[in-house]
């Protein structure tokens, strides 16, 4: 560290009478704001436990609004800046901000909310610790104060004694040695003190006569020196041109520089690595004819086009084939620029480049292009005759099986209906069976070529109102099943943007599984609805029926998985792979959230919608 003298003694002084009372309160300051921040963080634990207890039902039943009372009551302590609750599918779920209260360091703290084993989302709390640290910055102020009075007695004290002493006469020498960094050597330096300054000055004036002597030496010797520089620029003069051709040789050893005389179709210099390129000695290279003789027979021209016309355009440049001395075509990007020598007679220069490599990928690519035209060919026939195959298969299920299955079911009609009497009830229960087991296979038959057909389907996009749709269902199950008492309610007027034949399927089914799974509870209820997250419409179709164990919902979307027993429920385990296929087609999400014997929710977003609102105006 470089200090001045008065700065050294003064700052030596002031840390010895400092640095005691300094540590001492840093450490007390330090202990007290230690103190404060272990309560904030220990408050701040406290207030997360009670958020992440507060907010499953919140977060489980995505209602927003009622975790919006324990939010106000937890954002009223004036440390809290801001809370935000997190849906583990959805984002954002739930925020309160207060921004105003920011006045110190922002502490955050995330805590995971689980129930049942899974986790619904994340609560973050950022808590400020400005309030806390206000007593202590004061006491921190009046610290200062009193340093800062005490700096400013000792420093007036030290000032007074170093001034007459040291610091005058210091800057008295500065000022001499100003003048000769300056070369102002003319005026004596007089000093008549007979300590160790009034010895420093007497030096000063001696270095002064010395440096004048050796000045004036100097500039004798410069006025020899440039005599000598005029003689070495005519020396670089002569260099330069030289320097400039094996610069362009050092620096781009791949590239091969050339000079050639246009007059005489010559090449008076090129560099060593063409002995490499086509394997000729470069003695060969400098004969008369060298291009016209081993350029490709159809390149030949470009040797007219290098040494005629680039002397007259000044510059060339084009790509042609040279024959190496294996019989090898050799491609070569070849550059030619037009000078004038010293002596006003036209030279060309320039560069020939490698380039049998990329026309070799050039080449390559080339190829492989047309081989993959033939490839996008032969794959498009062969997905036309698979599509083809796949409309006969379709169509020898939907026919050839049918014919065995009705026949199947005609003559086990007939036993039952003309042969009752001869048959005993063993007889009778299995023809039942029978018939039964034809009548699930033709639902399977039926269920497996909708699926089939789900992909090939063009979805056509429309406003509609799936609030009318799922009533069209609803009253359909009702006429079916009169004897049923069921609680079902249709939010009024859901908009969507969807195609409504494949939306009729879907809602068909799901809402069929709603029907079947609350045929054994009491005060059965169906909730068809939609909630808004963070600007995304969320549709929902609840039931209270038996339910299902979370740790199978993956299961529950593929084809022909069923998490009930046929004894149980009847079905073939397929309607909800048509519902997922059909909300995928519409670039949506479908997912379920359920309790075993308790409730079932199926949420699903179609964000194909052009609308402002999904609701209709009443």
């Amino acid at each position: 560290m470089n200090l001045s003298l008065r700065t050294a003694i003064i700052f030596a002084t002031l840390l010895g009478l400092l640095l005691p009372s300094g540590v001492n309160g840093y450490i007390s300051l330090t202990r007290q704001l230690d103190n404060a921040q272990r309560q904030i963080s220990l408050d701040h634990q406290r207030i997360a436990d009670i958020l992440v207890l507060g907010m499953q039902e919140p977060l489980w039943n995505l209602s927003p609004d009622a975790g919006k009372p324990l939010l106000e009551s937890v954002i009223s302590d004036e440390r809290i800046v801001r809370i935000t609750v997190n849906d583990s599918t959805l984002g954002l779920f739930i925020e309160a901000n207060k921004p105003e209260r920011r006045r110190g360091h922002l502490h955050s703290l995330t805590r995971v909310v689980s129930k049942q084993g899974s986790n619904i989302g994340t609560i973050t709390i950022e808590l400020d610790d400005g309030n806390a640290t206000t007593r202590i910055r004061s006491e921190q102020r009046l610290y200062l104060a009193a340093v800062l009075l005490q700096i400013v007695l000792s420093l007036g004290l030290i000032l007074l004694l170093l001034e007459s002493r040291i610091i005058r006469p210091l800057a008295e020498l500065s000022r001499q040695a100003i003048q000769l960094a300056r070369r102002e050597l003319d005026e004596a330096f007089v000093w008549r003190r007979s300590d160790e300054i009034g010895t420093l000055g007497q030096n000063l004036e001696t270095t002064r006569k010395s440096l004048k002597d050796l000045i004036l030496t100097l500039e004798q010797k410069n006025l020899q020196l440039e005599t000598d520089i005029l003689g070495r620029r005519q020396i670089e003069l002569a260099l330069r041109a030289s320097q400039d051709r094996y610069r362009r040789l050092v620096e781009s050893t791949h590239i091969i520089p050339w000079d050639a005389n246009p007059d005489e179709w010559r090449l008076t210099y090129v560099g060593p690595q063409a002995e490499a390129l086509l394997g000729y000695p470069l003695a060969q290279w400098y004969q008369e004819g060298f291009l016209s003789s081993y350029l490709h027979p159809d390149d030949r021209h470009h040797a007219y086009r290098l040494f005629s016309e680039t002397s007259k355009t000044g510059v060339s440049e084009f790509e042609c084939r040279f024959l190496s001395s294996s019989g090898e075509e050799k491609w070569v990007l070849l550059t030619a620029s037009a000078q004038c020598d010293a002596n006003n007679k036209r030279t060309l220069q320039g560069f020939i480049i490698d380039i049998s490599e990329r026309k070799q990928a050039e080449l390559d690519m080339e190829r492989y292009r047309n081989h993959l035209e033939e490839v996008v060919e032969a794959r498009t026939r062969a997905l036309a005759s698979a599509n083809h195959e796949l409309e006969a298969f379709s169509y020898s299920v939907s026919h050839d099986l049918r014919i065995p299955l009705r026949t199947i079911e005609g003559f086990s009609q007939v036993l039952l209906e003309d042969y009752i009497g001869s048959l005993d009830v063993n007889a009778r229960n299995y023809l039942a069976r029978i018939r039964s087991t034809t009548h699930n296979m033709t639902s399977l038959i039926d269920d497996l070529l909708n699926l089939s057909k789900l992909t090939r389907i063009e979805v056509r996009c429309q406003n509609i109102n799936l609030s009318a749709l799922s009533e069209e269902i609803v009253d359909e199950f009702r006429s079916l099943q009169p004897q049923r008492q069921i609680d079902i309610q249709i939010e009024e007027n859901l908009r969507a943007h969807a195609d409504p034949k494949l939306m009729l399927i879907a809602l068909r089914h799901l809402l069929d599984n709603a029907w079947k799974f609350t045929e054994r509870t009491q005060d059965a209820k169906i909730s068809i609805g939609a909630n808004e997250i963070n600007g995304q419409t969320v549709f929902y179709i609840q039931d209270n029926g038996i339910g299902f164990d979370m740790a199978h919902a993956n299961k529950i979307f593929s084809p022909f998985q069923r998490l009930h027993s046929h004894t149980e429920l009847t079905g073939n385990g397929i309607g909800l792979a048509i519902v997922q296929r059909i909300i995928h087609r519409h670039d949506g999400r479908i997912w379920a959230k359920s309790q075993a014997d308790s409730q079932t929710i199926f949420y699903f977003t179609l964000p194909n919608k052009p609308l402002a609102d999904h609701r209709l105006p009443h």
